[in-house]
């Protein structure tokens, strides 16, 4: 399997709540477009990529995403276990825009505040 980008790795899944793939590897790059949890992502090698980020294609955009976001299975989402909730929430697309900026700008890992 592969494409113009390079080999194609496998597929993984977005496992937070809302995101995006980005346009460079850098936190505040520009959104190519908004993902949730469970979104499919074929992960394709290039060159050389910056740690903790995976390039990434789908529905024919590529992009990065950080790596840490991505899983080999399927995440349990709370979007299909309360999936009414969710829904209720009524969620226009520049709310999960910015959910999803939210989530890509949060850093994980341990506190090193003493």
């Amino acid at each position: 399997m592969s494409n113009a980008e390079g080999k194609v790795i496998g597929v993984f899944y977005y496992k937070n709540v809302f995101g995006h793939i980005l346009e460079r590897q850098d936190r505040n790059s520009t959104s190519l477009t908004t993902i949730s949890c469970g979104f499919p992502l074929k992960v394709v090698t290039n060159n050389n990529p910056k740690q903790g980020w995976s390039k990434v294609s789908s529905a024919g955009v590529s992009g990065f995403v950080i790596s840490s976001y991505l899983s080999s299975s399927k995440p349990d989402c709370i979007q299909k276990n309360y999936p009414k909730f969710i829904s209720a929430l009524d969620l226009s697309l520049s709310e999960m825009f910015y959910w999803g900026r939210l989530y890509d700008m949060y850093i994980n890992g341990k506190s090193k505040v003493k």
